[in-house]
C-alpha cells in the first residue's frame, strides 16, 4: 500500500499509464480506419484524406510522446518517495503547466474528431435516406457508418486521455498546496 507521501505520485503514475494506453488505442483506431468504395474505379479513403483526422492522429502521436517523456518523472517520484512529481516545487509547477497545455491539446484533438464526424455522418445519413435502397447502397451505408464509428471511438478515447491529463494536473496542484 502506498504511504501518504507517495499516494499522489502513485496516482499520477497510474494515470500516466492509463493515458498512454488510451492514446495508443486512439492512435491505432484512427490509423486503421479505412473505407473502401466499390466503384469504377475503386476508391479507398483513410485518415490521410480528411484533415480533421490527420489532426487527431498528430495529436495522438504528440500525446504519446509527451506521456512517454513524463513517465520517468512519475516513476522516480514514486521510487524516491517524493511528495510531488518532479522532486521540487519548481519542477512540479512546470510539469503541472505542461499537463494543462497538453490536456487542452488533447481536448482540441478530440473535439476536431467529434465535430467533423458528427457533421459528415449526419450529412451521409441524409444522403442514404434519400436514395433508393439497394443491397449495394445498404452495404455502402454500413461501411460509411463503420468508418465514422471508428473515428468516433478514436476521438472518445482521446477525450478520456484529456480527462486523465486534467486529473493529473489537479492532483499535482493538490500535492503542491499540501
Amino acid at each position: 500500500m502506498a504511504s501518504r507521501t507517495t499516494a499522489v505520485p502513485s496516482a499520477v503514475l497510474a494515470l500516466r499509464l492509463l493515458t498512454l494506453a488510451l492514446l495508443a488505442a486512439s492512435l491505432a483506431l484512427i490509423a486503421a480506419d479505412k473505407l473502401n468504395v466499390d466503384s469504377d474505379p475503386p476508391q479507398k479513403y483513410t485518415f490521410k484524406d480528411i484533415h480533421a483526422y490527420r489532426y487527431v492522429l498528430a495529436v495522438a502521436v504528440i500525446g504519446c510522446a509527451y506521456t512517454l517523456l513524463q513517465l520517468p518523472f512519475a516513476a522516480v517520484s514514486v521510487a524516491r518517495r517524493k511528495r510531488v512529481v518532479g522532486g521540487t516545487d519548481d519542477v512540479a509547477l512546470f510539469l503541472v503547466s505542461a499537463d494543462v497545455v497538453f490536456a487542452m491539446l488533447l481536448a482540441a484533438g478530440a473535439a476536431a474528431g467529434f465535430g467533423f464526424t458528427y457533421d459528415v455522418k449526419r450529412y451521409f445519413d441524409g444522403v442514404f435516406r434519400d436514395t433508393v435502397q439497394t443491397p449495394e447502397v445498404g452495404r455502402l451505408h454500413l461501411d460509411v457508418d463503420r468508418f465514422f464509428d471508428m473515428a468516433y471511438a478514436s476521438a472518445g478515447l482521446m477525450l478520456a486521455a484529456a480527462a486523465c491529463t486534467a486529473l493529473m494536473a489537479m492532483l499535482s496542484v493538490y500535492s503542491l498546496v499540501e
